[in-house]
Order: structure tokens, then sequence, then C-alpha cells
């Protein structure tokens, strides 16, 4: 069974809709932009969207102005390098001086990607501080942690940060799958620490997901909105939750991904197959780009969580034991040499399918059509739990989360738009045909709610 074909003009149409919605409520949020400073056309396009985000950044403030980023790993660099083309004073502290030491050069080199002038790139620069103490952050306005996603080491951090800065330095958290409460479950001052998760990579991700917990402080909320908007992001207002948005879906991606491995679904012909149903990347190419350790990191928070849907496969294990850890050591899913731009496709290895043979548990091999429609219905049940436990304020924001934040296909607007747009009991067969983990009893009736809540609320007409 195949999905109907939807109108790629209606979804673009849709997704427009969607994230003008999305600008509407950041700035409601945030209170004091114009709407005149984010006129989106109707049809949407990423070049409209980019016109929009700069314009924006372009007419707000930045709420915090000096900087403090701990970790100067992918996620630290990247996040420096966006808060330096704002104009920030940044001050970037890591406790391994190895890493510290090559911080300039790295941060040099991500805004090189971004910016054809040196001169340009030299004068941003000279904002950046890579400091050994941690009390070189105390004249910070905002402190940004971006370590590993380990919940302990977290904690510990922004124990010894309340030490180290003043009061009203305002925490902030990269984490993309801890709950931003039990961070701050320790802290003497809770109401000053938000999560701003960016997404990687930083660069060409427009869009971050902004958590508060039950305790932020209603101006910290506003500032931290505030502050995506001037770094030219759009900011999605989440529940505190595990996994937010984005790695809900993410995850129930990269997992339908690893049984597809299991299945007999190559690597090569698994990526390809995701790109052709209209992913901007493959699973397994996304594992690399992040790295394995930091995909086992998050993983396992949500395979807690959602212990259901999301569960740890032997195949990331055996990687990660063979010390496969994706781009970063040369060598995950893919073969990477020095000089592999990050824009071209990476090289086979032989040796992965060695590695994969013991997992294989069917000797059919999916086909292509099937591999892609499996990675679709993944997505798009998670996006129907997130919707339907009220994640998000408005469900379009979980559209323009998948599409803007994790190149779901845009021809479809977004997962729940897609979704929507099928007759209900039929794309309930579908997506029962094509999940590894079939619904359990009640899922079906649960998603059925949801389908009829979703029409009216996407302002489908009825079939």
């Amino acid at each position: 069974m195949t999905l109907p074909a939807i109108d790629p003009e209606v979804a673009i149409k849709y997704l427009a809709s969607s994230v003008r919605l999305c600008f509407q409520r950041a700035t409601s949020d945030e209170g004091g932009i114009s709407d005149s400073t984010f006129q989106l056309p109707d049809r949407f396009t990423s070049q409209s969207l980019t016109a929009v985000l700069e314009g924006v950044a372009q007419n707000t403030p930045t709420s915090f102005s000096r900087i403090g980023i701990v970790g100067a790993g992918l996620m630290g660099i990247s996040i420096a390098a966006c808060h330096l083309r704002r104009g920030c004073e940044v001050s970037l502290y890591d406790n391994a001086q190895q890493a510290l030491e090559a911080s300039p050069q790295r941060v040099r080199n991500e805004l090189e990607l971004q910016i054809d002038d040196p001169a340009l790139v030299s004068s941003f620069l000279s904002h950046l501080h890579c400091v050994s103490d941690p009390h070189h952050l105390a004249d910070c306005t905002c402190v940004i942690e971006a370590v590993p996603e380990n919940l302990s080491l977290k904690r510990g951090l922004f124990k010894q940060l309340e030490e180290l800065v003043p009061p009203d330095c305002v925490f902030l958290t990269n984490t993309s799958t801890i709950p931003v409460s039990r961070l701050a479950e320790d802290l003497r001052r809770p109401q000053r620490l938000a999560g701003l998760h960016f997404l990687h990579p930083v660069r060409e991700r427009p869009v971050v997901e902004v958590i508060c917990h039950s305790e932020t402080a209603r101006s910290i909320a506003a500032s931290v909105m505030r502050q995506a908007l001037a770094l030219g992001k759009l900011p999605l207002a989440v529940s505190d939750s595990p996994g937010f948005v984005v790695n809900r879906l993410l995850f129930a991606y990269l997992n339908e991904a690893l049984e597809l491995l299991a299945s007999g679904a190559g690597v090569a012909t698994l990526d390809e197959s995701a790109v052709r149903v209209g992913f901007a990347m493959g699973p397994l190419r996304i594992m690399d780009e992040i790295g394995l350790d930091t995909i086992w990191g998050a993983g396992r928070i949500l395979w807690e969580a959602f212990p259901d849907r999301i569960e740890a496969s032997p195949i990331l294990v055996t990687l990660l034991k063979h010390k496969r850890l994706g781009r970063k050591t040369g060598q995950g899913f893919y073969r990477y040499g020095d000089l592999t731009p990050r824009t071209a496709s990476p090289e086979s290895d032989p040796e992965i399918e060695k590695l994969l043979a013991p997992w294989v548990t069917l000797s059919s091999t999916p086909s292509s059509e099937h591999i892609g429609e499996r990675l679709l219905a993944a997505m798009t049940a998670e996006a129907l739990s997130v919707a339907q436990e009220n994640v998000v304020s408005d469900w379009r924001m979980i559209d323009v989360a998948a599409v803007l934040g994790l190149g779901f296909p845009a021809r479809y607007g977004g997962p729940l738009h897609l979704a929507a747009s099928q007759h209900p009991a039929a794309f309930l067969e579908w997506m029962t045909q094509h999940l590894s983990k079939k619904p359990a009893d009640s899922e079906p009736g649960k998603f059925a709610g949801v389908l009829a809540s979703l029409r009216e609320h996407v302002s489908i007409a009825p079939i």
C-alpha cells in the first residue's frame, strides 16, 4: 500500500503559513518586535525564510551581549561562532587543554564556512576569549552549557557555576533530551535556568527549541526568545519533556533505520532510499555527522522515557566498541578522509558490512520504496504522539520542527500535514503496515482521535 500523492503547492503554502504562525508566537512571547519584520510570502522557500530571519536578526538587539560557553566540542564551537556573528563577546571554557587550544582555529573554520570576507572573520574572532579557568566566566550575562549529554555532569556544572557567577547571570542548557527541570533540581535559583537547544549543524538549521521548566522566570523566557531571534533563529517554544520535539522525531527516524539495517537493508541503500523519498539526509549519515557517542548519550534518555518505541540497538553498541564514532574519528557507517567536505558524499566502507552481519536477522532485502515509507511512517507516528501529548501549544510547530530542523520532505508539508491529508482509515492501515514496532491495541484509536482533531486544526477539508 502506497500513500496517495499530496499536492506540493498545497503543502508548501501550508508550510509557509505554519512558519508565519511560529514567528507570530515567538514575537508575541518576546513582546516588542513588529510584524513588519517578518512578512513571509505565501509560498515558502528556504531562501525567503533566510531573508526574513536575517531581517529579524538585524532589527532585534541581543538580550545577552557577554556570553560564556562551557564545552569546546562540536556544538560549543558552532554556538560560539553563531554569537560572534551577532557582535557578542564570547568566553569559551573547556577543562581539556587540547580542545581549548584548538578552539580558535575551529571557530575560524566555522565562520569561514559562512563568511567570505577574511577581514570580517578576523574581526569577529577578536571577540573570542578562550579561557582555561571557569572564574573567567564571572562577568558573563549568560552562560550556555554545551557539554556531553550526561545528567550528573550537567548538574554538577551548574552547581559549580552558581558559585562563580552573579545571581542575575542567566543559565542556558543546550541539552537535546534531558528535561530542564531535572537539571534545575539542585540549583538555589532554578528560575534563571532555561533550555536553548541548537540543532546540528547550527549554521544550517534555522530553528532552535526554547524550553522553560515550571520555575523559569517569565522575564528570562522572553529574553531567551529575543536572543534566538537576534541570532537569526526561529525559536519554537516546547514543553519540558524528554527529547522535546526535534529529538523525539529524530530518534524515531534513527531507530527505524537501525531496525532496517537488521532487516537486511544495506548502508548505502538505506540512506539513498531516505533521500529518494525526500529527506534532506539519510539517517546513517546523520548519526555519523552528530557522532555515534553523542547519539548513544542522548538515546539513553529516550530509551528510558519511551521503552515501547525506542531501544538500544546492538548495531550501535558494536560500532562504539570498534571506536567508529563517525566523521570525528574518520569512520562510522562510512569512511571519511581529512579532506572530505561535509557537503560531499562519504566513502563506503566494506568493513561495516562485516560488523553488521551478526545482527542481520532477515535474508531478504527490503525495496527502496519500502525503506522510504518505513522511515516516513516512523517519524509521522512519533509526531502524532507528540501532538497527542501537547508538547507544543500549536501542532503546526511540529511540522515546522520536522521540515526545518530535521529535513523531513517539504513536499509533504510535515508529518502531521502528511497524516491529515489522507483518509484516516487508510492512513492508519498504511502506518500500521510500515512500522517495525506495531502499535499497541490502544494506539490506533488514540491516533484516530488525533487525526480527527488534526484535520480541523490545520484547515484541511474533510475527505
